[in-house]
């Protein structure tokens, strides 16, 4: 049996060997939530849903607004000094007028709506930033493969015209044509491979993740009738739909409270009409009720009024926007399609051509510079191919970022 420090040395060994965990992939809804997290943007539906728990708070009070202590003492000291004096003590209870409290209960319920309109509107808003994010380093590394592959063919190409040189059956220059060839391709693999890992840092700064979503590409939007309209739930709608209602409420608040509230004072009263006299002990009741001039209240009107009125102007320039924007990626995505039909019709054709200017160089028939020529059609119609693809796998995502699609 080996001995322990053997056995110790060994395992490390295997250890150090063995493979790193790959970075796990996550969904894009994972992706999603990764990136509001990091974006910390959970506040903001936080201190609204705490605005409307206060708002509800203060409709079920007893009283409509702070509660005051008036305190009051009438003396002679100062003038005839005949030992007059009088103590009054009240309490302020401001009172809730019929339909005062329940407009306050609309403003929290409005304030909920919000909260959860303002929720998935982040989300929304993030995952397009998600998509774009996610889809330009899939474009980036495509051109990365793509140049890659191109400079395997070129150093093949290179090898070679190399042999064929030593052999005596090309010229010289026909080398030091392949080898610039060559290095065309390798300073594209530099600059491609710069742009990546550039891509690649810009993604996981958002979410935090090293890999992309698996899968990337997103499942199509089920046909309807009308492709182009938008959805009643969409995050910006609703939104804009919570926005009004909140103005609406406080509209109607301004509406109840035109009057303010009527003011009941409770308290006491004790007065003593001179040295030697008994002091009188009273209690006191107050009611002030105000009486709702128009002139006072308009001002408060006018402008609850006025912001209603830019809430409801907001949601209707928002649904237009969203309309042009679903309008924009719809035909975004038609014309992926059909550009990606062509570019796999051009791509068979290139690789086809090139395989049969590979045949006829090996034959003698066609030189080195209309083979080069040839390859390099192929590449742009295989690069052109790849980036078609993606292409068309972002405008997927566009559309469904358009139509208000948010990942779970």
């Amino acid at each position: 049996m080996p001995p322990a420090p053997l056995i110790l040395l060994l395992s490390s060994l295997l250890l150090a060997g063995a493979p790193a965990d790959e970075a796990v992939a996550v969904t894009l809804g994972e992706a999603v939530t990764d990136a509001l997290r990091l974006a910390e943007q959970a506040p903001r539906v936080a201190a609204v849903r705490q605005a409307a728990a206060a708002t509800r708070t203060q409709a079920t009070s007893l009283v409509a607004e702070d509660v005051a202590l008036r305190l009051k003492s009438v003396s002679d000291r100062l003038t005839e000094d005949q030992g007059a004096n009088e103590w009054e003590a009240m309490v302020d209870l401001p009172l809730w007028l019929p339909g005062q409290r329940d407009a306050r209960q609309a403003i929290a319920g409005a304030l909920d709506a919000q909260s959860v309109a303002l929720e998935r509107l982040l989300r929304w808003e993030m995952a397009g930033r998600v998509r774009e994010t996610s889809w330009e380093t899939a474009l980036a590394e495509g051109r990365l493969r793509q140049a890659e592959l191109a400079l395997e063919a070129a150093r093949a190409l290179e090898t070679t015209v190399d042999k064929r040189t030593r052999g005596g059956e090309l010229a010289r220059v026909d080398l030091l044509q392949a080898r610039q060839e060559t290095l065309v391709r390798e300073v594209e693999v530099q600059a491609a491979r710069l742009a990546a890992s550039r891509a690649r840092e810009a993604w996981q700064h958002l979410t935090g993740q090293t890999s992309l979503p698996d899968p990337l590409s997103e499942l199509a939007p089920p046909p309807t009738e009308t492709p182009r309209a938008l959805p009643a739930d969409h995050p910006l709608l609703t939104d804009g739909e919570g926005a009004l209602m909140l103005a609406r409420a406080e509209r109607e608040r301004a509406i109840q409270e035109r009057r303010g509230h009527p003011l009941l004072s409770l308290g006491g009263k004790r007065v003593e009409a001179g040295r030697g006299t008994d002091a009188l002990d009273a209690l006191q009741i107050e009611m002030s009720i105000p009486l709702g001039l128009g002139s006072q209240s308009a001002p408060a009107l006018a402008a609850a009024e006025r912001t209603y009125t830019e809430r409801l102007t907001d949601l209707h320039r928002i649904k237009r926007e969203a309309e042009l924007e679903l309008v924009s990626a719809d035909l975004e995505r038609r014309g992926a399609t059909e550009a990606l039909a062509v570019a796999e019709r051009r791509a068979g054709l290139a690789a086809e051509a090139l395989r049969l200017m590979r045949r006829a160089f090996e034959l003698g028939e066609r030189d080195l510079a209309e083979l080069l020529r040839s390859q390099e059609r192929a590449r742009e119609a295989s690069l052109d191919l790849e980036l078609r693809r993606l292409e068309q796998g972002r405008a997927l995502a566009r559309l469904n970022q358009a139509l208000g699609v948010i990942p779970e």
